[in-house]
């Protein structure tokens, strides 16, 4: 036979528990009603400055690499193989690439266009702009090695232009450093010429060595082969 639990007054003034917790909740929200308010209001903002800042950012892209194109197909038309521009054609191609880099700085068109006015200052024989183009181009790079890699070798370049050896060596050095062997051949010739004109012929023997493990089969191989029986002699 069950036995019925008797409910004492005392029980009965004791008050339910998920009601005290709606009522303190009502009151929380009561007072706290304002606070409330403004904290939604400026989530709400934040999420839509975000979504409008990205479709800013979208349309600015979108913009930059239409220009980029075009300064891109105007750069290849100047320098086809079939037909070499002159100075003037190039300084005309340059125009579009800096319009990309003022204009759309932020944008990844405009760290590419930062390559492209280093090439065309290092072809016209402009070395101190092309090593300013390439440097700020790897103070932006990040992560992409394969433009690094075309940033490090013209900044080599551009400074083997100048005679000064000393800094297009560490411009090499930096390209074996990103880890690209199939780029390795031609860091190693590079740093060998480089150690020659600076008459550091030990340096310059270890490297062309080094380029002949790395590339036993390239078209500079005998050129380099001579160079190794000069300096063993």
């Amino acid at each position: 036979m069950k036995v019925k639990k008797k409910i004492t007054k005392k029980k009965l003034k004791q008050p339910d528990e998920f009601i005290s917790f709606t009522e303190r909740s009502y009151l929380f929200i009561g007072e706290h009603i304002k606070k409330i308010s403004v904290g939604a209001i400026l989530v709400l903002v934040l999420i839509l400055s975000f979504f409008l800042f990205r479709m800013w950012d979208q349309r600015k892209e979108d913009e930059a690499n239409q220009k980029f194109m075009l300064a891109l197909e105007a750069y290849q038309m100047v320098s086809s193989p079939y037909r070499e521009g002159s100075p003037a054609d190039y300084k005309k191609t340059l125009e579009g690439f800096e319009e990309v880099i003022k204009t759309y700085s932020r944008t990844s068109s405009a760290k590419s266009s930062l390559i492209y006015k280093g090439g065309i200052h290092l072809r016209l024989g402009e070395f101190d702009e092309a090593i300013n183009a390439y440097d700020t181009f790897l103070r932006k790079a990040g992560k992409e090695k394969l433009y690094q890699l075309f940033a490090l070798e013209g900044l080599g370049y551009a400074h083997e232009g100048k005679k000064d050896y000393e800094k297009a060596v560490k411009a090499y050095q930096e390209i074996i450093k990103l880890g690209e062997k199939y780029h390795w051949a031609g860091a190693h010739l590079n740093m060998a010429r480089c150690y020659e004109k600076l008459g550091k012929n030990d340096e310059a023997l270890e490297n062309y060595r080094t380029f002949l493990k790395v590339s036993p089969k390239s078209l500079s191989t005998n050129s380099v082969l001579r160079k190794v029986s000069f300096f063993e002699k």
